[in-house]
């Protein structure tokens, strides 16, 4: 990909500190499009801000987050997951005291507002920024839609709507919100047919930021595991059952040993289940995995980065971005539908793969250069 070399200071605004159950593909992206901006020599940091959403989801201790029905309910799945959980929180924070690059004070949305920052560009920066149905409605920072965002070059990077069944109120918001972008990219196929249908600015498809980089850019940072030959199940949010029956099968086929990375400690009398690892760690068993089902996004993306054999499963509602990076890599065949029976596997074809990969990162390298000569016009 051709290096931008622009002269400019670039904020970068997300959801990737405070995440949900701690999220690893939060964290990721935007480390990732943090050290691709530094390998184009553009200067950035990423703004520390919380969401409306996260406001009251207490990270560390998340059964504290609950309602008073939900706190009854999940009261004894948050008693066994508390101390995996303590220890995932603190390697998490550590992760962004050491690796990431940002401002040196907290905002939620009133500080932000009033806010004095000396960039060029603020870059609204991939996952699901866009979705009011994730975000308790449209979140103003990653509109760009605050005072202190003013007179800046904005653009937004591979945003992710989800649900798109929106309201008509929902609809004039969302027509008015884009008006605030000079450049727009969204990460779905699916979501950029819909955006554009409320913008007359080209809104282009991009790759998500994870994917700029390579296996090498992240084997500088990921922790080995001391375990080998082992198939690895990334089960995310929800707890697959036919995806970790599927695993044994395949793992007892090739004589793997199943890894799995969840939160789902009571899968522990069956698998080794890795609780409490941090992104690094995560990191590390992606890399040298033998084979990988998972029902995650990002657990897609780097099985694709490090070229594994891999299959993905059905998430319901929050398909589009899995299928959407799949159709554009030429491997439908590698989604799975829950009620769908383990096909004979197939290794896969990576120097086709990355065929398709290269010229999807040089579509999502130009859109970030034009994007970013914007503010040298202005």
């Amino acid at each position: 990909m051709p290096e931008m070399r622009i002269t400019m200071k670039v904020g970068i605004i997300s959801i990737n500190k405070y995440s949900k159950h701690l999220n690893f593909g939060a964290a990721l992206h935007s480390y990732a499009f943090q050290q691709y901006l530094d390998k184009q020599g553009i200067d950035n940091v990423i703004i520390d801000y919380l969401p409306r959403f996260m406001k009251t989801y207490n990270m560390k201790y998340p059964f504290l987050s609950e309602q008073p029905k939900e706190k009854i309910k999940r009261f004894f799945f948050w008693l066994g997951y508390f101390f995996p959980n303590l220890t995932r929180y603190k390697k998490f924070m550590n992760f962004f005291d050491t690796k990431y690059r940002m401002t040196n004070c907290q905002y939620d949305e009133a500080l932000l507002s009033k806010a004095l920052f000396d960039f060029d560009t603020i870059v609204c920066e991939s996952d699901v920024i866009w979705s009011p149905h994730s975000t308790q409605g449209f979140d103003n920072g990653f509109f760009c839609n605050l005072p202190s965002m003013r007179g800046k070059n904005k653009i937004s990077y591979a945003a992710c709507i989800g649900y798109t069944n929106f309201s008509e109120k929902r609809q004039a918001r969302f027509r008015e919100l884009l008006k605030n972008f000079d450049s727009i990219s969204v990460r779905e196929i699916q979501g950029t047919e819909f955006t554009q249908e409320y913008t007359d600015k080209p809104v282009v498809n991009v790759l998500d930021p994870t994917l700029l980089l390579d296996a090498e850019d992240y084997a500088k940072i990921a922790v080995k595991p001391k375990e080998k030959h082992y198939l690895l199940v990334y089960n995310c949010l929800k707890n697959n059952r036919k995806m970790l029956e599927d695993a044994h099968k395949i793992a007892k086929e090739r004589g793997l040993e199943v890894i799995e990375i969840s939160v789902f400690y009571t899968n522990i009398f069956r698998n080794k289940v890795k609780l409490s690892i941090g992104i690094e760690e995560f990191l590390g068993y992606f890399m040298h995995a033998d084979f990988i089902l998972t029902n995650a996004f990002h657990g897609v993306c780097f099985s694709l980065i490090n070229k594994k054999s891999f299959y993905t499963y059905a998430r319901g509602t929050k398909d589009s971005r899995v299928t959407s990076i799949l159709h554009l890599l030429h491997l439908d065949d590698r989604f799975l539908q829950n009620d769908q029976e383990m096909p004979a596997v197939t290794e896969i074809d990576y120097d086709d793969v990355y065929k398709h990969l290269q010229a999807e990162r040089e579509k999502s390298a130009k859109f970030l250069t034009d994007a970013f000569a914007k503010s040298l016009e202005a």
